[in-house]
């Protein structure tokens, strides 16, 4: 009798729904949609004020408006070129 008034007690296990990844990152993978309006993806700009290219916010990464890879940030801080 003890186990059946418990039951109401125990914790339902939680289920994990994995996002789906609309715009990910080519090299991290992580999702830079924000909603239908914005973006996560941060904008660079030359001395003009001419849009170049834009970065991951999340792994600092660097591309061209054609989505090339420009730069790219290591884990360590560590920069390399394309």
């Amino acid at each position: 009798m003890e186990n059946l008034s418990l039951l109401h007690m125990q914790k339902k296990p939680k289920t994990t729904r994995k996002k789906k990844i609309i715009d990910p990152c080519p090299v991290c993978d992580k999702d830079l949609h924000l909603d239908n309006k914005y973006t996560q993806r941060i904008g660079l700009l030359d001395e003009y004020d001419e849009i170049i290219g834009w970065a991951c916010p999340h792994c600092d990464s660097e591309f061209d408006t054609e989505d090339h890879l420009v730069r790219i940030i290591g884990s360590s801080g560590q920069r390399g070129e394309a």
